[in-house]
């Protein structure tokens, strides 16, 4: 896993953020679960708020499996949100999801990407993320190249032309997951 430290000067402190993908469970699990996603994405939402939970209890929980969650933003405002994402610190990072997902419709439907931003930015503040995190965050050119190298490579790799993909020891089953999701299981 492929991870780059960014260095922001706060009130004359500095602050360091991993870029790096969020990953649950252990790292030398048997099983790799990849799932790609975007935050516009409204069967990410899906995944995430329906499936992800018994995911996590089934095969994180009990140590058969690692989930990592990666980036593939469809759009903007979900490269906004997945640029933010990478500074929430790791106790968050499932929380900031949630709230992504669960208020998607909220935020990601602003009249511009300023008050897309906006949006973002507060609730950003809810998990502790000050104005000068989130600014620092959104507009740093290396947190962007993460997040767009990560889409580029994954795309490139598993040949994903969807969200959200999954992703289980290297092997695409997109199809299976989406049809899942299509039929509302």
């Amino acid at each position: 896993m492929k991870t780059i430290l960014l260095l922001f000067l706060l009130n004359n402190k500095t602050i360091a953020i991993e870029l790096n993908s969020h990953t649950i469970g252990r790292e030398n699990s048997a099983i790799s679960i990849e799932i790609f996603s975007s935050f516009t994405c409204p069967y990410c939402a899906k995944l995430h708020l329906n499936i992800l939970p018994d995911l996590i209890k089934k095969y994180t929980d009990t140590g058969r499996a690692k989930i990592t969650l990666k980036d593939f933003p469809l759009d903007l405002a979900a490269l906004n949100a997945s640029k933010i994402e990478k500074c929430i610190p790791v106790k968050n990072k499932l929380k900031f999801h949630d709230t992504i997902y669960l208020q998607q419709s909220e935020w990601a439907s602003g009249s511009s990407i300023e008050e897309i931003n906006q949006k973002l930015k507060k609730i950003s503040s809810d998990l502790g993320i000050s104005n000068e995190i989130f600014n620092s965050c959104l507009n740093d050119p290396k947190n962007e190249e993460f997040v767009l190298q990560t889409r580029i490579e994954a795309q490139k790799k598993f040949n994903i032309n969807a969200t959200p993909t999954i992703v289980i020891n290297n092997k695409n089953i997109t199809e299976i997951i989406q049809s899942l999701l299509f039929l509302n299981i």
